[in-house]
Parts: structure tokens; C-alpha cells; sequence
């Protein structure tokens, strides 16, 4: 594939992301948004209905999944990366989405600054921003004589 093609697909996937980002209130469910963009470690949670929650962090987990694999993809045009991204991504979404639902029902005050950090990570493509660099090392380091 030609490099200008790759760049402008990049930038796509990227405005991808941007605009899941920039629509967030229309497309998904959210409660969290208002209450962390207030003064939320003096407010109680707000009320959540955890199913349509949960549908709607899978929904924009996936989506963002989708523009990270993409990414990776055009970036290293690596199947091992690739899998990888995958494999980081499920264990990832396992693990912080059943920990934001214990922290929930837990409803403490030492909690709502790990929800605030965990929920960034479930609705952000924050880890596309850590396997980038790290997948451009193990390039480079295996590229190395």
C-alpha cells in the first residue's frame, strides 16, 4: 500500500476515535460524564442502570477497538501485533470492567478516583497511545543487527 494512502488512513482511523469521542453524549449511556466533570468527590454516584451501562461500554469499547486494531495494523502491517493489541485489549476489559463494577457497589469514598481513572480507560483508547511506542521498540529492537 502506498505511504500517502497509510497516512490518510491513520488520520481517519484517528478522527475515528476523535468523533466517538465528540458524540459521546449522543451515542452512549453515560451517567459518569456530568458527575466527573462536577465537583464529584463531595456527590454521592449518580444512579446507574448497570445493563444498559454495560451495553453501552462494550458498544464504545468495540468501536474504539476496532479504530486501535486498524491503527496498529497500517502502522506495522504485523498479525503478531495484531493479536497482541487483541490479547491486551480483552484481558484489559475483563479485568478493569469487573473491578468498576465491584468499585461501584462498594459506593466508598476511596473509590471514586479509581472509578474515574478505570472508567477513562473502558471508554478512552488509551491503550492504543501505550502499544504504539512499545510495538515501535520490538520493531526497531528485532530490525536491530
Amino acid at each position: 500500500m502506498n505511504k500517502t494512502i497509510s497516512v490518510v488512513l491513520i488520520a481517519l482511523s484517528l478522527l475515528g476515535l476523535a468523533s466517538v469521542r465528540l458524540l459521546e453524549n449522543d451515542l452512549f449511556y453515560d451517567p459518569f460524564i456530568d458527575y466527573f466533570k462536577s465537583n464529584f468527590q463531595l456527590q454521592s454516584l449518580p444512579e446507574l442502570h448497570k445493563g444498559l451501562y454495560l451495553i453501552s461500554t462494550v458498544s464504545r469499547y468495540l468501536i474504539n477497538l476496532l479504530f486501535t486494531v486498524f491503527t496498529i495494523w497500517l502502522l506495522y502491517r504485523s498479525k503478531e501485533f495484531v493479536k497482541a493489541t487483541l490479547w491486551v485489549h480483552l484481558f484489559s476489559f475483563i479485568i478493569l470492567l469487573a473491578a468498576f463494577f465491584i468499585l461501584v457497589a462498594l459506593d466508598d469514598e476511596w473509590v471514586k478516583m479509581t472509578l474515574f481513572y478505570i472508567r477513562r480507560f473502558l471508554i478512552h483508547p488509551i491503550l492504543l497511545f501505550i502499544l504504539v511506542p512499545g510495538f515501535y521498540f520490538i520493531s526497531k529492537t528485532k530490525s536491530a543487527p
